[in-house]
């Protein structure tokens, strides 16, 4: 029979406190949902930063061929 202060049942109970700090499988697909959507907005953002700096650098030769 295990008494309070028996070793093996102290660590059963340290390991159920430790269960708190654990990420769930819910927890987990929230953080995949979350991150994948971030990722597709930082995506988008960098999508637009080329075609605004392509644009840019497009217009610059142009000007430089002109006036060339």
């Amino acid at each position: 029979m295990a008494t309070a202060t028996d070793p093996i049942t102290e660590r059963v109970a340290r390991l159920e406190g430790a269960y708190e700090h654990l990420a769930t499988k819910a927890d987990l697909a929230q953080l995949e949902l979350r991150l994948t959507q971030e990722m597709a907005q930082v995506e988008s953002r960098l999508t637009w930063r080329l075609i605004g700096a392509a644009s840019v650098i497009i217009a610059a030769v142009g000007l430089i061929v002109r006036f060339l």
